[in-house]
């Protein structure tokens, strides 16, 4: 079957026709499967068919929405109180994403919601790794609303960001999980792997919508923390970009996560790493994401004491898993490469063309940038694309 998302413009007028009626009939979801379209309309009976469907004699006495959290999703908690004999085996707090704004729709419909719920339904399942769990997720197929409910974590779980000091061991955490994930779907042919878009899709996608004018001014304006040697070579960083993402797709596919920016990951309260928000999730070569970790994880300084028994340890871990035999050579050779896409993330980031909102504060986006351009400049990125 075909690769779910991509830019089509039916789908974009398919999705207002949709969300048009539901604003004149909004639909009830009462049953398993049903797929709110706002929180609004979320029933006691969705919720008890939803959550307690193993569960005898047990329903939703009430329910409460916590505040409105809207941004690249529309994000709630629900607060619910349950009566009957399995009680005190449901969960009373959930987390919910889901997608019902008209905006969110329509930009979620180029790949994300198929990826986010396909995670959550078809990989996370399957994975001993450190990743939230959802009791729920998924979307209707015609009017793209969505939504997924996920298990509360505890208080005492931290949310990184790019302040966040990671040690030598959470570093090599991050990539034992990748790796774990590359290995056991490399080449895979379980049915839903040709349903995800390419990350040459996914780069195309943004192209589409104005990435390469974002990608040159965010370059410019982070000239303050780009090594100089590398910012001289300015014109030649969107052209190799191009052809990292075709060397990425020239290679065996996998699953990657695709955003694996340290603002993406947690610790657990016993101080171990954890990878959420895979709504970014594709096919492509596991080089991508490696890539993506070693430039923004840790501090350049960090990561000029530690890269090479990181980058060890990730071929022998991808290996273990059912990836490939890959040599340290090869693995920093192709993580050169693939730099490229990282940096093209965060200097759109940065400057975002109109058609983009902001994603990233600014110091964000100039910090992560800094550590890529070190890591490029460290290794010669520009030079690896001899072929």
């Amino acid at each position: 079957m075909p690769p779910v998302g991509g830019f089509q413009s039916d789908t974009v007028d398919q999705i207002r026709r949709f969300f048009e009626e539901e604003a004149r009939n909004p639909p009830i979801p009462r049953h398993y499967g049903d797929i709110p379209v706002s929180y609004d309309v979320i029933t006691r009976d969705w919720l008890t068919a939803t959550l307690a469907r193993d569960c005898e004699n047990t329903v939703v006495k009430s329910f409460t929405l916590g505040a409105e959290d809207n941004g690249s999703a529309n994000r709630r908690r629900i607060a619910i109180e349950w009566e009957g004999a399995d009680a005190n085996k449901l969960p009373t707090s959930v987390f919910c994403k889901a997608a019902h704004s008209l905006e969110n729709r329509i930009i979620l419909s180029v790949g994300g919601t198929y990826s986010e719920t396909c995670f959550y339904n078809e990989i996370r399942p399957k994975m001993d790794i450190e990743a939230p769990w959802a009791y729920y997720a998924g979307y209707n197929p015609g009017s793209w609303a969505a939504i997924i409910m996920l298990r509360d974590m505890s208080a005492s779980t931290t949310f990184c960001n790019h302040k966040s000091l990671l040690s030598k061991e959470q570093f090599a955490e991050q990539v034992q999980m990748l790796a774990k994930v590359h290995g056991t779907f490399y080449r895979s042919k379980e049915p839903f792997f040709e349903r995800l878009l390419a990350y040459r899709q996914r780069f195309q996608n943004l192209i589409n919508v104005g990435i390469e004018g974002a990608c040159r001014n965010g370059f410019r304006a982070a000239k303050g923390v780009i090594p100089a040697r590398l910012f001289e070579r300015e014109d030649e960083i969107w052209p190799a970009t191009l052809k990292s993402v075709e060397r990425n797709y020239s290679l065996p596919p996998t699953v990657v996560h695709g955003d694996v920016h340290l603002g993406n990951w947690y610790i657990t309260p016993e101080g171990h790493m954890g990878l959420t928000d895979w709504q970014a999730m594709a096919r492509g070569h596991w080089s991508r994401d490696l890539a993506y970790v070693m430039g923004t994880a840790v501090p350049a300084e960090s990561r000029r004491l530690w890269e090479q028994g990181i980058v060890e340890l990730y071929v022998a871990e991808l290996e273990k898993a059912g990836g490939p035999k890959t040599s340290v050579e090869e693995a920093w050779l192709e993580l050169r490469r693939q730099s490229l896409g990282a940096l093209a993330y965060w200097t759109l980031t940065l400057t975002p063309s109109e058609a983009m909102p902001d994603m990233q504060t600014e110091a964000a986006s100039l910090d992560f940038i800094g550590r890529i351009c070190a890591l490029m400049d460290d290794h010669d990125v520009l030079d690896a694309f001899d072929f």
